[in-house]
């Protein structure tokens, strides 16, 4: 039946704000547009997002228009998100004019789509959500306060500024209509929170099997081990580092992929400890993706010790997607560590223990080639019988179907 009757527009409003949104193609950016294109088919959907780009290197990428979306956009000219000054004054900025274009543009009454980038943005949006009867529901990214005790910026959950934080955010998810958390350990962390199951929904991210293709895993003399992604403070890169340090005269080799804050902490330390087998590289545009997955054995998701419930890596489940075997460092019952205890895809070491990772990267350089295999096949079939676009996507679409 059409969703127009009797000259009537019958389809659902639905707004969507996101700092990082098409042609941004980068993590948030990528999963806020895919959503947007997604709940289009049925409903409208207008965005209030960041500028077109936050870095220069992108803007020769060529930028289709998408069809029933209409995207308003912030005026901004970008800054430097290694450095904490300009972060700070960047994300300040980016909030005000977002905000101010939400107030300008999103009718009451409205529903409203919001993802926790930036993270400032959901604190200053609750104190109007009354005011403008938006019904929020919000998609968690990032966890904060937590965030900034494992990312270093605070000492402890005791301090002031951590308690004063931890009020105002709490308060803030609090208010949302719902949430949606991608794993199980983030779920417990938010019923904590709100004092209560209600309102709170699992949707995971999903593995692009569609573009994402399987290459046979061939045997050759070393295993050939990847991280690509963010090298942020958040992925306890540098117990890893040491603990590739310690296994170099084992049979592998290990390739990095991106950018962030750590990225040349990693050159240095390979250059600094001659860790020949180990290699660094630059950021690379997702639609050559399947290209550098191809070559890597085995995928590595690392996070960093005491992230439990604080986020999912979206790599993960593309890593799934192309059939990788996963090495996951982590907390113990985390969701990644949950998924690796329920299904034959991968090995586990606890983060933050240099000890158990060496010795885990020892037994995957000697594992034999068909146990690889096995599990590179146990990974596909995962990743399209529970994490493939249109299950998760469709998710996202009966979230806003009354």
């Amino acid at each position: 039946m059409s969703t127009e009757s009797f000259g009537v527009n019958t389809r659902k409003h639905i707004w969507i704000v996101s700092e990082l949104f098409y042609p941004e193609t980068i993590s948030t950016g990528y999963i806020m547009t895919e959503i947007a294109k997604s709940l289009a088919i049925e409903n409208e959907v207008s965005i209030v997002c960041g500028p077109k780009f936050y870095e220069e290197k992108q803007n020769d990428l060529p930028v289709i228009p998408l069809s029933n979306i209409k995207i308003n956009r912030i005026q901004f000219t970008g800054y430097d998100k290694n450095s904490l000054i300009s972060r700070t004054i960047g994300h300040l900025k980016v909030t005000y004019k977002m905000l101010r274009l939400m107030k300008k543009k999103i009718p009451k009454d409205s529903e409203v789509l919001m993802v926790t980038n930036p993270i400032l943005l959901l604190v200053l949006t609750s104190f109007f959500k009354r005011k403008y009867k938006w019904k929020i529901t919000v998609l968690v990214h990032d966890v904060f306060p937590e965030n900034l005790i494992v990312s270093g910026f605070l000492n402890s959950k005791k301090s002031l500024l951590f308690l004063a934080l931890n009020n105002i955010f709490k308060s803030a998810f609090k208010k949302m209509n719902r949430l949606v958390v991608l794993g199980r350990d983030m779920q417990k962390l938010f019923e904590q929170k709100r004092g209560n199951t209600n309102g709170i929904v699992i949707i995971e991210n999903w593995s692009d099997t569609e573009n994402i293709s399987v290459r046979p895993i061939i045997e050759t003399s070393k295993k050939v081990l990847l991280f690509a992604g963010n090298m942020g403070r958040l992925q306890g890169l540098e117990i890893l580092l040491k603990a590739l340090k310690n296994t170099k005269d084992e049979p592998y080799s290990f390739t990095f992929i991106g950018s962030g804050a750590l990225e040349n902490h990693i050159k240095v330390f390979i250059e600094k400890e001659k860790i020949g087998h180990v290699e660094k590289y630059g950021w690379v545009p997702r639609n050559e993706q399947d290209k550098f997955m191809a070559k890597a054995t085995i995928g590595v998701v690392t996070l960093k010790k005491d992230m439990y419930g604080l986020g999912v890596p979206s790599k993960f489940y593309n890593l799934l997607a192309a059939g990788k075997p996963i090495f996951y460092i982590g907390d113990i019952n985390s969701e990644l560590h949950l998924i690796l205890q329920q299904y034959d895809i991968g090995w586990f070491a606890e983060a933050g223990n240099q000890e158990a990772i060496s010795k885990t990267l020892t037994i995957i350089a000697n594992t034999h080639i068909d146990e690889i295999r096995k599990l590179s096949k146990n990974a596909r079939i995962l990743a399209e019988k529970k994490y493939s676009k249109d299950i998760i996507l469709n998710k996202y679409d009966n979230l806003f179907t009354n």
